[in-house]
């Protein structure tokens, strides 16, 4: 391939923008049309404590599709992914007087996402995953080839992280594919950044190891990330 897996397939925030679509939520890489200033989350949250019902859904609206993302990211897409999705909402709005605001209200979300996520994770029996059935690209004339390798992408991805333990993976989504810096993911991971380090660094040998054993799974891959 000319270049080795480890120096060509690179990992980042927005990894496939372009096809940001988890379950029923469209996400958008880059701030939200409708999020909303600290000041005013701030705002939101003291009148949603006072359960005043506008705030509670501007809360909701604003956050929703990263919630969304984690949760898939965390379990893939599983029949009971919005089932997850709400349980977390329904965890925060209750937590809400606990929130004192010394993180970002998208980070202590974010901390509640993978705790709902991950205690749902463990009660399943961990599923077989087979990661040739479409390693083939199919362009059935759907779309121009770049969306169908980016879609291909997250596919092979979804799979890839179904493979991961769940600690690691949790690490790898929030500071890879998230962009959350280590010292957040260890406060939300309630880890310290080495160990985040750790698990990152371990993921990343996996997936690693996993393209090396089929070149295919790499070259969807980084078709799927090209700009």
């Amino acid at each position: 391939m000319g270049v080795s897996v480890a120096e060509g397939l690179s990992f980042s925030p927005h990894l496939f923008p372009s096809l940001g679509h988890y379950g029923n939520v469209r996400v958008i890489s880059g701030p939200s049309p409708s999020a909303v200033a600290g000041r005013d989350v701030a705002a939101l949250v003291d009148r949603a404590r006072h359960n005043d019902g506008a705030a509670f859904r501007e809360l909701f609206q604003a956050h929703v599709a990263g919630v969304h993302r984690i949760v898939y990211r965390m379990v893939g897409p599983a029949p009971d992914l919005d089932d997850l999705v709400q349980t977390v909402f329904v965890e925060a709005f209750r937590s809400l007087p606990a929130f004192r605001g010394e993180a970002l209200f998208s980070t202590w979300l974010a901390r509640i996402a993978v705790r709902v996520t991950m205690h749902g994770v463990r009660r399943r029996p961990p599923r077989a995953v087979a990661l040739d059935d479409d390693s083939e690209p199919h362009h059935d004339g759907a779309g121009p080839e770049r969306t169908v390798a980016a879609r291909e992408g997250l596919a092979i991805l979804d799979r890839l992280l179904a493979e991961l333990r769940p600690k690691r993976r949790a690490a790898f989504v929030l500071h890879v594919l998230e962009g959350y810096s280590m010292e957040e993911v260890g406060a939300i991971l309630n880890a310290s950044p080495a160990a985040i380090k750790v698990r990152v660094h371990d993921a990343r040998r996996f997936i690693e190891k996993r393209c090396r054993r089929d070149p295919r799974l790499f070259d969807i891959l980084t078709a799927g990330a090209q700009p």
